[in-house]
């Protein structure tokens, strides 16, 4: 995102739309193609084929020449995205009904991983020998991803037509808001963290990325580990200590310096991401079985449509006020998603092996 602001002389608002866009995407087309998968039940298919897409379209910004551009490849990368999270969901609640938030949580480490080692080994490859041949390279692993997911994985059993079981609407909206302002927070100050570390702190292309991998591989430990405590002690509970400490971690990284600022952006990292896998799994058990790929995706809908809003707020913000304000409004922001997870149904999923 640096390189794209000076390559294409972008405000930060503008590379928050850029941002939203990609994100607007899975708001829309989410929900619907999880219950396309759940009806025709086609989610291998549906993943492969996104998995494939995402890549090919993200190396395909190497072509781009203009803002225009970015904004439409933006778009076909969220068609792309928009393809896995529900059908991945379906698919391992199914093979794993007991201990569901500990494996998960598992799924959800295995894509931390990925988000660790990103900035750790493209930045510094992107200021090397420049943004375009190295997105040029991102199409191989989202198709060897595909590849073996077409290989080893099975299409779950089919469920019963009607489960007779009454859709509750209100705790899936309330879920998909609480879900998505933890993400408006976590996604609001990560999706702008390599400009903050690069542009305003005046760190170089390397550290930004080992700061920003420390953010990011938080999550190896924290969606496993978050998944499973909420086997024991519920998923609302586990939303509102991680939604509380968020926003502590976050108040006292941007009121600190130096080792206890890291360890504070260390903390933010950690509990950023461990409820990802928690809001997924929740989102499941509240819908009717036959219909988990559909809720699963409008609750994924709905967060990704908070961190759209996010990604552009914090961008005009920024803009007008500069970086340190906008990143408070997301300690607020934090403490207001504590109070509204109170309201959740609780659910202790504790099952024997």
């Amino acid at each position: 995102m640096p390189l794209f602001i000076l390559e294409f002389n972008l405000s930060y608002f503008e590379s928050g739309v850029l941002l939203g866009v990609y994100l607007g995407s899975a708001v829309v087309l989410n929900g619907l193609l999880g219950h396309l998968a759940d009806k025709y039940r086609k989610r291998k298919p549906l993943m492969c084929l996104g998995l494939a897409l995402y890549g090919i379209s993200v190396s395909a910004l190497q072509f781009a020449q203009d803002y225009p551009t970015l904004l439409i490849l933006s778009v076909i990368m969220g068609i792309g995205f928009s393809s896995y999270h529900p059908q991945a969901t379906k698919i391992i609640t199914s093979l794993y009904p007991n201990h569901k938030g500990r494996y998960m949580g598992i799924h959800g480490g295995g894509g931390a991983i990925g988000f660790f080692a990103s900035p750790l080994l493209l930045a510094p490859l992107a200021y090397s020998i420049g943004w375009r041949p190295t997105v040029s390279l991102l199409f191989i692993p989202t198709c060897v991803a595909a590849l073996l997911l077409w290989l080893v994985l099975r299409e779950p059993e089919p469920e019963p037509k009607s489960s007779g079981r009454r859709i509750l609407w209100w705790p899936i909206i309330l879920l998909g808001l609480v879900y998505g302002l933890t993400l408006f927070v976590f996604r609001g100050f990560t999706n702008f963290m390599p400009v903050y570390f690069y542009s305003v702190q005046g760190n170089t292309a390397i550290e930004m990325g080992l700061l920003s991998s420390l953010v990011w591989g938080m999550g190896v430990i924290a969606e496993p580990l978050g998944g499973t405590i909420s086997d024991y002690i519920g998923r609302r509970n586990t939303f509102t200590i991680s939604l509380l400490l968020l926003a502590f971690s976050l108040l006292g990284f941007l009121n600190s310096s130096g080792p206890l600022a890291i360890a504070l952006l260390i903390l933010f990292g950690f509990f950023g991401q461990a409820t990802r896998c928690v809001g997924l799994l929740y989102s499941s058990e509240l819908a009717p079985p036959e219909s988990t790929g559909m809720f699963v995706g409008i609750v994924f809908g709905i967060s990704q449509g908070l961190s759209l809003i996010s990604t552009m707020t914090v961008g005009y913000i920024a803009d007008i006020t500069g970086f340190y304000w906008a990143f408070m409004g997301l300690v607020t922001v934090a403490i207001v998603a504590t109070a509204l997870s109170l309201r959740m149904k609780d659910s202790k999923a504790r099952q024997t092996p």
